[in-house]
């Protein structure tokens, strides 16, 4: 991996958070005039992760009090808003943000301090109730229609990125309740029982890995497995590195270890480097199929919280890479794959006018005249995550040798 060029990324991408935050305190998914003009609290509440491990605590805060700001009446939080913070959802319940939010707001109490929880304890008693609504009592798991993929197909019932997500706000959530002196020993059972099933139900030990998701169209059904949608989705996919992402687990557990060994093995693009969200079986590949950055950076953490500092190499480099003018894509793919893509979509008949919208946008990146399409640039998420990736990186191989290799190429740069 090029270090002098790694960290130039890494510079690259605080200022890139910093210029797509709104003065409201919204972080756009992508910026106005590209795709994603929106304040979406998945990529959100994670940019603002990233934002703490960059040191903008001030950036943090704000973007923690105006998503609270937005959450609705009910404790749900939006799936996405505007910049004023109005609903602007356009998709069904999308529960994992809601976990988010609340692992975001632990994060920085822990880092910062425990004003902002006290601030708004009643925002976090909503969404704390809203996730516990949503749980399951037969499975003992909480219930999505979507999760990190927004894709019902696969992820329509119990699925591990959305129940790591929400356990560990739960987990969050009791912290804060702890240091501020509430009563939350109800909320701290809740939590190790969703965790003790995450651990146990979405776990398969004949394959040693985690799965994906156990599909349930309805939650109240009764008994669950007499629902006509019941099956489990067993395929490899990026999000079941979720209990370790999300520190339900270490790094170094079997199950993780495993579970990543698979990731690793059946989702690298052999062709372009970098890791797939999910198998191109799946087939719904917008804009052709091909590697994630932000999933790329997210399983880099992992080796590099094993110590593997190789593999934590290789995936890092790539994301380095594959920046453009030192901006990530939301993905990329093949000329080929994007033809294939357009090709079938096309002919079915389901090629909305915003997909359209994407391809020009596709056709008219400089990296389309080099064979790539690279698909909505700059997307904020993965920035998020691969600065959370460097300072892992940075913090646990950077001393000694390999820091005075990047002076040495600082130097030489100049």
């Amino acid at each position: 991996m090029n270090l002098r060029e790694a960290k130039k990324l890494y510079d690259s991408s605080i200022e890139i958070i910093k210029n797509n935050q709104h003065k409201n305190g919204g972080f756009y998914a992508s910026p106005p005039g590209t795709r994603y003009p929106f304040i979406y609290a998945r990529d959100h509440s994670i940019v603002v992760l990233g934002a703490l491990e960059a040191g903008l605590v001030d950036e943090a805060r704000r973007g923690l009090e105006f998503i609270l700001a937005a959450q609705k009446p009910t404790g749900e939080m939006p799936q996405r808003c505007d910049v004023e913070g109005t609903d602007t959802s356009y998709k069904e319940l999308q529960i994992d943000g809601n976990g988010l939010v609340l692992y975001a707001l632990g994060k920085y109490c822990q880092k910062v301090d425990y004003e902002i929880a006290e601030e708004f304890w009643k925002n976090v008693e909503l969404v704390v109730n809203y996730i516990l609504k949503n749980r399951n009592d037969e499975i003992n798991l909480v219930h999505t229609i979507n999760s990190i993929h927004e894709y019902p197909a696969y992820e329509h019932g119990f699925e591990i990125f959305a129940n790591s997500a929400c356990c560990a706000g739960l987990i969050e959530a009791v912290k804060m309740g702890n240091a501020l002196g509430k009563d939350v020993k109800r909320w701290d059972q809740e939590a190790e029982l969703i965790k003790r099933n995450i651990l146990t139900r979405l776990y398969n030990p004949r394959k040693r890995t985690f799965i994906k998701n156990i599909r349930i169209k309805e939650m109240g059904s009764r008994p669950l497995g007499y629902d006509p949608y019941a099956s489990t989705v067993g395929d490899p996919d990026a999000a079941e590195y979720a209990p370790a992402y999300f520190e339900l687990l270490n790094d170094r557990d079997l199950r993780v270890i495993n579970t990543v060994r698979r990731i690793d093995a059946a989702l690298w693009d052999q062709e372009l480097g970098g890791l797939n969200r999910y198998p191109e079986a799946w087939n719904r590949n917008n804009g052709g199929y091909g590697p994630w950055p932000h999933f790329t950076c997210q399983v880099a953490r992992h080796f590099v919280n094993i110590g593997d500092d190789d593999r934590a190499e290789v995936y890092l480099g790539w994301v380095v890479d594959i920046a453009s003018d030192y901006m990530l894509p939301e993905h990329l793919s093949t000329i080929e794959r994007f033809d294939e893509w357009i090709d079938s979509y096309s002919a079915a008949g389901i090629m909305r006018d915003d997909k359209v919208v994407m391809i020009e946008g596709i056709k008219s990146h400089p990296k389309w005249q080099e064979g790539f399409a690279y698909v909505v640039t700059p997307l904020i998420w993965p920035h998020a995550e691969y600065i959370r990736a460097y300072k892992s990186y940075e913090d646990m191989f950077l001393g000694g040798e390999s820091l005075q290799a990047l002076k040495r190429q600082a130097t030489v740069s100049r």
